[in-house]
C-alpha cells in the first residue's frame, strides 16, 4: 500500500525532486565560479576577509553537494519503485534506463564534490569545476532537449547554456549574500559585489538569449504562448525574471547613490529578495519539465476566444450546491438523490455536455474560490487601511487567515473528513488534498506569527519574517501545483488561473520581506506593494471560473 500511495503522488514528487536537483545543481555551479573567481585572493584586499569568505563559501558548497546527493538518491528510489510497480519492469531494465544512468552519475559526482571541497588547493578547484560540469551535462541529458526528434543538438547546447548561466547568476546569489555577511570590511563587500555584477550581466544576457531561442523552438507561436500550460509557465518565469532584474537594477543604483557603510545593509536585503525570487524561478522551471512543450500540442492549444470567455468578469457564485449533488460524495455507494436546486446546462471546452454531478462539482469549486476571494480581498484592503495609520483596528487583519484555514480544511475536499467518508489520515496521501491541507496549516501558522508581530512590533525579529516566507512559499507551491487532469486544455485553463495568483503571492511575500528588512527610510514602496498584491489575489479569486 505504501507503493500504491507513492504512485498516487508520483507526479508531484517528481516535480519537487526535479526542483531540488535544479536548486542544488545551480548552487554548485554558482559556488565554483564564486570561490574560484569572485572571492579569489587579491593584493587589493590585504586583510584575511576574502579568506573568511572563501571558507564559508566552501562550507555552503559542501552542503549543496550533500543536498544534491540526497535528492538524487530519493529520485532514483522513487522513479525505480514506481516503474517496477506500474510498468512491471525488472531491476536490470531500470538500471539500463536513461534516468538511472544520469541520476547515478549526478549522485556519484555530488559525493565526490562534497569530499573534494574539504581540500584547499588549486588542483582541487579544477577537479571541482570538472565534477560540476559533469553534473550539469548529466542533468541536461534528461530534459526536454535530449528527447526531441529533430534539432536535438542545438537545443541541448541552448539548454546547457541556459542552466549554466542560471547557476552562475541565481546559484551564485546565496554565495554573494553569505560573502556580504562574512566580509567585515566595506572594501571586501564592494569587491565581491562588483565582480559578481560582471558575472550577473553576462549570465542574464545568456539566459535571455537561450530562453528566447528555446521558446521559439518549444512554443513556436504567440497562440501557443498564451494557449498552453507550457507557454503560461514560461511567461511566469519571464515575469519573475523581470522582478529580479528590477532588484538588480536597484542594487546597481544603490552602489552609485550610497558610499561606505550605508550601502552594506541595503545591498544584503535586496540580494535576500533576489535569492528568494530566483529559487522560485527554478521551481517553476522544474514544473515545466512535467508539461509537454507547447509545440507538441497543436490540437490542444486553447484559442483566444475561450481564454477571453474564461477571463471575462462575472458576478461571483456565493451559493453552494448540496453535498449530495456532487459526483462521488460517498465512493463505493450508488446514490441518486434528486437535485435540491436545478443546475444550469454546461459544456466542456470541447463542447461536450457536462453531467448534473459534474456541474455540481464545478459549482462547489467555484463557490470555494469566490468566498476565498472575498476573504483575501478583505485582508488586502484591511492591510492597506492599516498602512494609512488612520484605523488601528485594521491591524488585526491576520485574524481573517484563521477563517481562510478553516474554510480550506472543511470545504477543500468534500470526499474527505469532516464532510466525506474518507478518514482524516488516509486523505493526506492524495496529492491535491495534501496540498490543500498544507495550505491550511500555513495559513494558521502565518496568522499566529503575524498577530504576535503586530502586538509587539519592536520585538518582531525572526517572527516578523514568518509572514513573508510563508507567503512566498505559498506562491511557489501554487506555481508547482499539480492537477491530475487528463484533458490538456482544461489543465491549461486551471494553470492559467493559478499562475497569476502564484506570481502575486511571491511578489507580495518578498515585498513584505523588504519592508521589514530595509532601513526605515527605504520601506515606503514595498510597504504599499504587498497589500495591493493581496487585494489583486482576492480579485483574481473572485473571478475564478471552471466553465
Amino acid at each position: 500500500s505504501m507503493l500504491l500511495r507513492l504512485v498516487n503522488i508520483f507526479g508531484y514528487l517528481s516535480v519537487l525532486l526535479r526542483a531540488g536537483t535544479l536548486v542544488f545543481q545551480s548552487l554548485l555551479l554558482g559556488g565554483v565560479l564564486f570561490i574560484s573567481w569572485v572571492a579569489r585572493p587579491s593584493s587589493e584586499i590585504p586583510d584575511n576577509s576574502l579568506e573568511r569568505v572563501r571558507s564559508s563559501s566552501l562550507r555552503l558548497f559542501r552542503i549543496a553537494a550533500i543536498g544534491l546527493a540526497i535528492v538524487q538518491a530519493l529520485y532514483l528510489y522513487v522513479n525505480s519503485a514506481v516503474l517496477m510497480a506500474s510498468a512491471e519492469m525488472g531491476l536490470r531494465d531500470i538500471v539500463g534506463a536513461n534516468f538511472f544512468i544520469s541520476g547515478s552519475i549526478v549522485f556519484t559526482a555530488a559525493i565526490l564534490a562534497a569530499l573534494l571541497a574539504t581540500i584547499r588547493s588549486k588542483f582541487a578547484m579544477t577537479w571541482l569545476g570538472l565534477l560540476v560540469a559533469i553534473i550539469l551535462a548529466a542533468s541536461v541529458m534528461t530534459n526536454h532537449a535530449a528527447s526531441r526528434m529533430d534539432g536535438r543538438a542545438p537545443l541541448i547546447v541552448l539548454s546547457f547554456l541556459h542552466e549554466l548561466a542560471t547557476g552562475f547568476w541565481i546559484g551564485g546569489l546565496p554565495f554573494l549574500l553569505l560573502g556580504l555577511y562574512v566580509a567585515k570590511t566595506t572594501s571586501t563587500q564592494w569587491r565581491l559585489t562588483r565582480r559578481f555584477s560582471q558575472i550577473a550581466l553576462v549570465s542574464v544576457a545568456v539566459i535571455v538569449f537561450s530562453g528566447v531561442a528555446m521558446s521559439l523552438s518549444y512554443i513556436g507561436s504567440l497562440r501557443s504562448l498564451f494557449g498552453t500550460a507550457y507557454g503560461v509557465m514560461v511567461s511566469a518565469k519571464a515575469i519573475m525574471l523581470a522582478a529580479m532584474l528590477l532588484l538588480g537594477g536597484i542594487n546597481f543604483l544603490l552602489l552609485r547613490k550610497y558610499s561606505g557603510d550605508a550601502v552594506g545593509p541595503r545591498l544584503r536585503r535586496l540580494v535576500e529578495a533576489e535569492v528568494g525570487i530566483g529559487i522560485t524561478i527554478i521551481l517553476t522551471a522544474a514544473s515545466l519539465t512535467s508539461q509537454p512543450p507547447a509545440v507538441d500540442l497543436v490540437n490542444d492549444t486553447v484559442d483566444f476566444a475561450h481564454i477571453a470567455s474564461r477571463l471575462k468578469p462575472h458576478w461571483p457564485r456565493l451559493a453552494s450546491p448540496e453535498l449530495a449533488q456532487l459526483s462521488s460524495p460517498f465512493p463505493g455507494r450508488k446514490i441518486d438523490i434528486p437535485a435540491v436546486a436545478p443546475l444550469p446546462a454546461a459544456y466542456t471546452i470541447d463542447g461536450a455536455p457536462l453531467s448534473r454531478s459534474e456541474v455540481a462539482d464545478i459549482g462547489w469549486s467555484e463557490y470555494n474560490h469566490h468566498w476565498m476571494g472575498v476573504l483575501v480581498l478583505a485582508m488586502g484592503l484591511l492591510a492597506l487601511l492599516a498602512r494609512t495609520g488612520h484605523a488601528k483596528w485594521a491591524e488585526y487583519w491576520p485574524l481573517v487567515l484563521i477563517g481562510i484555514a478553516i474554510f480550506i480544511f472543511v470545504r477543500g475536499d468534500p470526499e474527505c473528513w469532516p464532510l466525506g467518508p474518507q478518514g482524516f489520515w488516509i486523505s493526506w496521501t492524495k496529492t491535491e488534498v495534501f496540498q490543500h491541507r498544507m495550505a491550511a496549516l500555513l495559513c494558521i501558522a502565518f496568522a499566529i506569527f503575524e498577530l504576535r508581530v503586530r502586538r509587539r512590533p519592536s520585538s518582531g525579529g525572526a517572527l516578523a519574517l514568518v509572514f513573508p516566507l510563508l507567503c512566498a512559499a505559498g506562491g511557489a507551491l501554487l506555481l508547482t501545483h499539480s492537477h491530475s487532469l487528463t484533458n490538456v486544455q482544461e489543465e491549461f485553463l486551471a494553470e492559467m488561473s493559478h499562475v497569476p495568483l502564484g506570481i502575486l503571492a511571491v511578489l507580495s511575500g518578498w515585498a513584505r520581506w523588504l519592508e521589514i528588512r530595509l532601513p526605515p527610510e527605504d520601506r515606503a514602496i514595498p510597504a504599499w506593494i504587498w497589500p495591493v498584491c493581496f487585494a489583486l489575489i482576492g480579485v483574481g479569486l473572485l473571478n475564478y471560473r471552471e466553465i
